[in-house]
């Protein structure tokens, strides 16, 4: 039995739930105490006092002074000149207050997921769904790291094509990781998208073409004409090769950060043309990949 998530009392309209399940960009207030505990515990170590009487909080000075270094985080000397409480405590405030002024406290969170730090990855995860960060724990470039939370099925399925579909699966991983990452880039992820249907396409469309692009394998496409998808019934308005053509086009045309020198051209593609555009490309390269795109007449 599914058990219907809670809510607090008065959340009961459909526009009362939305706006209370609404996701948040950045550290809400109602997320900022727990998280910079969390952000503390990861650069805390535990030390030995200089007579092994016992241990003594200290911060971690080398993952701190990385981190702050790549962050562009200035950062006084915090060097430990001996180990005692007293000074532990004065190291560990110093640096909170120095990683309080970054402009981009997830930025911190992402870092320390991805470099190994001193607190549990799964308390960051559930203070984020707690907190209805737009952000969850995931993996971008091999490493732990913040990434957009997108619906569990729509993860599953890419995830799913990712695994499978091998170079095209390789790009479009990098194309997610560019879309739904912390500093989401619509422009590379586009064209990743693209170079990802080109991966799982070309060797089935224009296999002995070494030239091959996704504008001249429409090309082809449309001078053919009889490439279709496994559907039984079609219907004339959408008939499966102008649907796979349609959605070829649609991928091609809508980059129209392609090419320089058009000052009429829109400028660089959004973040929502790049989720359209790495939606369309999770669909064309698992319907190329498990083979439900071949030639031949429609049956009558």
């Amino acid at each position: 039995m599914i058990e219907e998530a809670w809510r607090p009392l008065g959340v009961d309209t459909e526009e009362q739930v939305a706006e209370y399940d609404a996701l948040h960009d950045g550290l809400p207030v109602w997320m900022s105490p727990p998280f910079w505990t969390w952000i503390r515990g990861a650069l805390t170590v535990m030390a030995r006092y200089d007579d092994g009487s016992g241990r003594v909080h200290m911060a971690d000075t080398d993952l701190a002074e990385s981190m702050c270094q790549v962050l562009k985080i200035p950062l006084s000397n915090i060097r430990a000149t001996e180990t005692d409480y007293t000074f532990g405590q004065w190291q560990i405030k110093t640096l909170m207050a120095a990683l309080r002024t970054h402009p981009a406290p997830l930025q911190i969170a992402d870092y320390l997921l991805a470099h190994g730090c001193h607190a549990s990855s799964e308390e960051l995860g559930a203070l984020l769904e707690r907190s209805k960060s737009a952000y969850e724990i995931g993996a971008r470039a091999g490493h732990p790291g913040l990434t957009r939370r997108v619906p569990m099925g729509v993860q599953v399925a890419a995830d799913s094509v990712m695994a499978r579909a091998g170079r095209a699966g390789v790009r479009l991983a990098k194309a997610w990781e560019e879309l739904y990452g912390l500093t989401p880039n619509a422009s590379e992820a586009y064209r990743l998208a693209i170079l990802a249907v080109e991966d799982a396409a070309i060797p089935v469309v224009s296999p002995t073409n070494s030239r091959a692009t996704l504008g001249t394998m429409l090309k082809q496409l449309e001078d053919q004409g009889d490439w279709r998808l496994p559907m039984e019934r079609e219907h004339d308005s959408a008939s499966s090769p102008g649907v796979i053509i349609n959605m070829l086009r649609m991928l091609w045309h809508g980059q129209h950060d392609r090419h320089g020198g058009q000052p009429s051209a829109p400028g660089n593609v959004s973040i929502d043309e790049a989720k359209v555009a790495v939606s369309v490309a999770v669909t064309l390269i698992q319907w190329f990949h498990a083979g439900l795109i071949q030639r031949g007449s429609r049956t009558p």
